[in-house]
């Protein structure tokens, strides 16, 4: 696989490159789920003062077509394979940057996080995280997706009465976002939840993919309707079997309630 020759080459790199402290790989390759169409995604740790070419350093592990900042501030390569490639370049002073994502990454695989240490900061860092595997079935983060359903669901629900179809159609997205973390919370099939559409097919029921189906629209108006009452029966539903806060309950059978008088 070209990923994994060139994560390879990272590392190598990274070695001969007297400006570099550490390297920490993140995503798939590191979750064990990388295949041929994954990204490879790196935070670079520069000694101080060190101040590369950004690009340059990059196109040192494969031949770069495009190389841009994002607006996440993300460094991005698009290799001349289409591999793409993000990276993150920061001085090694910076390194404590890894300590704020305990209780959100999975920490268990932090030695194949561990690419390159010369120093051993990246160890010591990686070593004193207490919560190795972040716990997302709480009481707090069941209330937070409910009041983030019920946020979306009448955002989304006024573009739609207001006829913009096209804006509606793409804030759809928060929608499914909400509803798929919704249904993962009453399986308890948490493993994605970062990016909780991604193998959604594969990590849920046959049943309950159907009816998460049934939410996503097409750009037609009354297609948008016909998913937007889906998307609230589907949630009244997942309310009740997940228990969710008294008010979110309440404010969602106003909202069911309003559009029943006017008509999906």
């Amino acid at each position: 696989m070209e990923q994994l020759t060139m994560i390879k080459k990272v590392r190598k790199q990274a070695l001969a490159d007297d400006g570099v402290s550490a390297v920490l790989m993140y995503g798939s390759f590191t979750q064990g789920e990388g295949d041929r169409y994954s990204d490879i995604e790196f935070y670079i740790f520069l000694c101080d003062g060190y101040l590369p070419d950004k690009r340059e350093w990059v196109a040192g592990i494969y031949p770069v077509s495009m190389f841009f900042t994002n607006e996440f501030g993300t460094d991005v390569a698009v290799f001349d394979n289409l591999i793409r490639g993000e990276f993150h370049f920061h001085p090694v002073s910076d390194i404590g940057v890894v300590l704020t994502w305990q209780g959100i990454l999975d920490f268990s695989v932090r030695d194949k996080m561990n690419l390159v240490d010369k120093d051993g900061l990246l160890t010591d860092v990686l070593h004193s995280i207490e919560q190795i595997r972040p716990e997302w079935n709480t009481l707090e983060n069941i209330t937070w997706v409910a009041d983030s359903m019920i946020n979306n669901l009448l955002f989304v629900g006024n573009v739609i009465r207001r006829g913009e179809n096209a804006r509606a159609n793409h804030l759809f997205f928060f929608l499914e976002k909400y509803l798929s973390l919704l249904i993962r919370l009453h399986l308890n099939q948490t493993e994605h939840w970062l990016d909780p559409m991604k193998g959604l097919e594969n990590d849920i029921p046959a049943e309950w993919y159907e009816q998460y189906a049934k939410c996503v629209p097409m750009l037609k108006k009354d297609n948008l309707r016909e998913c937007y009452a889906h998307t609230l029966k589907l949630t009244k539903e997942l309310f009740l079997l997940l228990n969710m806060p008294i008010h979110d309950k309440s404010i969602l059978d106003r909202i069911i309630a309003e559009w029943e008088a006017i008509g999906f």
